[in-house]
């Protein structure tokens, strides 16, 4: 009998370590989570300031017009007329939800594609409409990594810089940038290939170390879109699939330095840590 309850003890010991726990992650968002108001900046009605109703959630935006945001406010510029939808999508660790409003642009204002950083990026309104940039391989520098957190040296790759055309043959000195001022449309051109961190190259079929790191086929990334954020630190964002220089997993890259003809730009790491460091010239 007492060898009986022994047995029955453990099998029911062991039955419950066999059992899977499965995490309450709670509810996903309802329908009012992902609420928003839409009113016109009192400077311009082409410039529509968005608020997500619950201020809790994480908020991604899509304006519509080729450009996305992030955050509970956001603000979307219209230089041209139309009726755009905006769609708001809210996160929690339940799952997400998304609402869309249209927002109607009763004319044209060419004058809100004046902007210094659109004319530089892009060539301007009174320019082609687009501009081609590429890595400046021959410049000491234009790939490198630094310290996520910076450190008291400030936005600098202090822990490794490229030499001069260091990096050959990799996939990364023939691809091409191309940023539209037109819908903010962006073209990434990439002959075939790109150069990739060695921590996700798993994540790209076919590819194959290179001078430390990994080169792995990738078609052209055509009618992907560009978004520039004005603040204390201005960035670009560019559409999923697209990126420039040496992908990081990351596509979000902050303005150190930006000329009709030169740009210097400071991006992360997905996995934190590292500061990576890209200078770019026009074609």
């Amino acid at each position: 009998m007492k060898k009986n309850l022994i047995f029955l003890f453990l099998a029911c010991i062991a039955l419950l370590a066999c059992k899977k726990v499965r995490p309450n992650l709670g509810d996903p968002p309802s329908l009012a989570d992902a609420a928003f108001t839409v009113v016109p900046s009192d400077s311009n009605a082409n410039i529509i300031l968005l608020t997500a109703n619950n201020p809790s959630l994480v908020c991604r935006w899509d304006f519509g017009n080729g450009t996305k945001g992030e955050g509970v406010n956001a603000t979307a510029t219209y230089p041209y007329e139309g009726t755009y939808t905006i769609t708001l999508t809210v996160f929690n660790k339940g799952g997400s939800r998304s609402s869309t409003k249209q927002v109607v642009i009763a004319q044209t204002d060419l004058s809100l594609l004046d902007n210094p950083f659109y004319n530089k990026l892009t060539g301007g309104a009174n320019g082609p409409g687009y501009k081609t940039w590429v890595i400046d391989s021959v410049l000491s520098g234009h790939l490198g990594v630094g310290p996520d957190p910076e450190s008291p040296l400030g936005p600098t790759p202090e822990w490794w810089a490229a030499g001069a055309n260091e990096k050959p043959g990799c996939g990364l000195y023939d691809d091409k940038y191309v940023f539209h001022l037109n819908a903010f449309k962006f073209d990434m051109i990439t002959n075939g290939d790109v150069y990739i961190h060695n921590s996700i190259a798993a994540s790209f079929p076919g590819s194959f170390e290179n001078l430390f790191d990994y080169t792995a086929p990738y078609s052209n990334q055509m009618d992907k879109s560009w978004n520039l954020i004005e603040g204390a630190e201005n960035t670009i964002t560019l559409s999923n699939g697209a990126f420039m220089g040496l992908y990081t997993g990351v596509s979000t890259y902050r303005i150190l330095e930006l000329t009709d003809s030169t740009m210097y730009l400071q991006y992360g790491h997905h996995l934190g840590g590292l500061n990576w460091y890209l200078k770019l010239k026009t074609e």
